[in-house]
C-alpha cells in the first residue's frame, strides 16, 4: 500500500485529485487531500473510500509534518511561493515530491539530499511549465535523431476562454492564479534571437506583441515568458542561434495590460494608505498628470496616448475604473486593488468553458536544407470544474506520481520533465486521455523565424 498526500484542493487540483482516486483501488494507493479548506478537500474527494480530506497549512510546520510522515509521495498543488517548504519537510521523512512550478532556488538547494536518499523532486510538472517542456523536448530528440541541426527553438503557450465564452472586451477570464496575471512578466524577460541577446524590461514587455498564426484557429499575440536563457542549456541546444518561449493570448489583450502597466497600476511593492476610503475613480485619478483643464477621461486618453472612441480606451473603460465603485482592499497594493476588481470583470462563470493553447515550431536543417517542424494542440475544459487548465496542470502531475510510486522514473534528486523516461510516458498517456499534438515538417526555402 502507497500513501498519497495531494496538498491543496483549488481549482488546478480536481482532474489530478480525480485521477488519483481512480487508480487508488488498482494500485493499492490511499490518497488523503490536505487544504486549509477542509470542505474544499471533502467536496473534491466526493466520498470515494480510498480519499480523505484534513486541515492542511503550509504555515504550519507540526501540521506539515503531521501528515507528511506518512506519505511515499507528496503532490503539491499550492501556490508555488510554498513547495519548497513542503519540499524540505517531504525530504526529511523520505517522500517523493511532485509540483506543477518553475523549481526555486529552496527546491534546488534539496538536491543532493534528495538524491542521497534515493528521492525524487520531480518540479515543472504541470502545463506551462509542463507539457510545453515535455513536448519540446520530444521535437528535439526525434529532429537529433534523424540529423538534423536546430536553428530555432519557439514555444508559445496560453490559458484561456474558448470562443464561446468570449464575451468581453479583453478575451481573457480567470481560469487560474489571478495574482500571478496581474504581475505576469513584472520581472521582464530575456530571450536569444539570432544569436543576439534581447532582453525585455517589464515596462516593455506588453508594448509589442509578436503576432501567432496559429493553424485551424487563427491569430494570436505573444509577449515573452520570462527568462529563455537557462532552456537552451535544459535542451541541450547550447549554441541554438533563437530560444523563445512566450505566453499567447487573443489580439488586443497586449495594448490594453501595457496601458495598465504605463498607469502603474500592476505596481505589487508599495501599499496605498486608507485605499478603502476610495472610489476606482479617485484611485485612478492619482495616476494621472497634474491640472484642472482637462476631465478625466480626457488626461486618461492623454496618458496612454490613444482616443477616447479608441477599442483600448473603451476596453478600460470596460473595466469600471473610471467609475464611482468603491475599494474594498484595506490599505492595498495597486495590484491588489486592480485585482479585486477584475476578480469581477473576469470572472470565469457558470457554464463558461476555457481552453489551453500550445503551439512550438522549430527550425533546423539537414545538409543544405532548412526545414519547420510544427506541433500544436488545442484542448478545451469539460465544464466549469473539469476545466482545461485543470487536466493540463492536473494531469500530468498524476501521471508522473504514478511513474514514481511504480518505479518507473528512476531519476533522483531534482528532476525535470526534459528526460525521455519522464516525457515519453506522461505524453503518451495524455495522448490517450485526449491531450495530444498534432505535428508535421515542412520544407522551407530558408530561415523563416517565426518571432522576429
Amino acid at each position: 500500500m502507497k500513501n498519497i498526500l495531494i496538498c491543496g484542493a483549488g481549482r488546478s487540483a480536481t482532474d489530478l485529485i480525480d485521477y488519483m482516486l481512480k487508480h487508488a483501488e488498482e494500485h493499492d494507493w490511499n490518497v488523503t487531500v490536505g487544504d486549509i479548506s477542509v470542505e474544499a478537500a471533502a467536496t473534491k474527494i466526493d466520498g470515494h473510500p480510498r480519499g480523505k480530506a484534513v486541515f492542511f497549512d503550509s504555515n504550519d510546520e507540526e501540521i506539515m509534518q503531521r501528515y507528511i510522515k506518512d506519505a511515499d509521495i507528496v503532490i503539491s498543488v499550492l501556490p508555488p511561493g510554498m513547495h519548497a517548504a513542503v519540499a524540505k519537510v517531504a525530504v526529511e521523512y523520505n517522500a517523493h515530491v511532485v509540483t506543477a512550478s518553475y523549481a526555486s532556488s529552496e527546491m534546488l538547494e534539496l538536491h543532493e539530499k534528495a538524491r542521497n536518499r534515493g528521492l525524487t523532486l520531480l518540479n515543472e510538472l504541470g502545463a506551462d511549465p509542463g507539457i510545453d517542456h515535455m513536448n519540446g523536448m520530444r521535437s528535439v530528440d526525434r529532429i537529433k535523431a534523424k540529423g538534423g541541426e536546430l536553428l530555432a527553438f519557439t514555444s508559445f503557450c496560453g490559458s484561456l476562454v474558448t470562443p464561446e465564452s468570449n464575451d468581453n472586451p479583453w478575451g481573457y477570464k480567470f481560469t487560474w492564479s489571478p495574482m500571478n496575471v496581474i504581475t505576469a512578466g513584472d520581472g521582464g524577460a530575456r530571450y536569444y534571437q539570432n544569436n543576439q541577446l534581447r532582453c525585455v524590461p517589464y515596462h516593455r514587455l506588453f508594448a509589442d506583441p509578436h503576432e501567432v498564426n496559429l493553424p485551424g484557429f487563427g491569430k494570436f499575440e505573444a509577449y515573452a515568458n520570462r527568462d529563455s536563457l537557462p532552456y537552451r542549456k535544459k535542451y541541450h541546444l547550447e549554441d541554438i542561434p533563437t530560444m523563445i518561449r512566450a505566453t499567447l493570448r487573443f489580439p488586443g489583450y497586449c495594448e490594453g495590460w501595457n496601458a495598465m502597466i504605463q498607469l502603474g497600476l500592476t505596481a505589487n511593492n508599495y501599499r496605498i494608505e486608507g485605499s478603502e476610503n476610495l472610489t476606482y475613480r479617485q484611485w485612478i485619478s492619482s495616476y494621472l498628470p497634474r491640472g484642472n483643464s482637462d476631465t478625466l477621461e480626457e488626461k486618461l486618453a492623454q496618458c496612454i496616448n490613444t482616443a477616447q472612441k479608441s477599442e483600448l480606451f473603451q476596453r478600460i473603460l470596460w473595466t469600471d475604473l473610471l467609475t464611482e465603485r468603491p475599494i474594498t482592499r484595506v490599505n492595498g497594493t495597486p495590484a491588489e486593488i486592480l485585482l479585486d476588481l477584475l476578480l469581477d470583470k473576469w470572472e470565469f462563470k457558470q457554464g463558461d468553458t476555457d481552453m489551453l493553447v500550445f503551439y512550438d515550431r522549430q527550425e533546423y536543417k539537414i545538409g543544405d536544407q532548412f526545414y519547420e517542424h510544427l506541433s500544436y494542440m488545442v484542448t478545451k475544459g469539460q465544464d466549469h470544474a473539469h476545466t482545461a487548465i485543470s487536466r493540463t496542470v492536473g494531469l500530468p502531475a498524476a501521471i508522473g506520481a504514478k511513474l514514481i510510486l511504480n518505479g518507473e522514473i528512476k531519476s533522483r534528486g531534482v528532476v525535470f520533465p526534459l528526460l525521455k523516461e519522464v516525457y515519453e510516458p506522461i505524453l503518451n498517456e495524455l495522448d490517450a486521455l485526449g491531450i495530444g499534438f498534432t505535428s508535421h515538417d515542412n520544407r522551407i526555402e530558408k530561415s523563416q523565424l517565426l518571432y522576429s
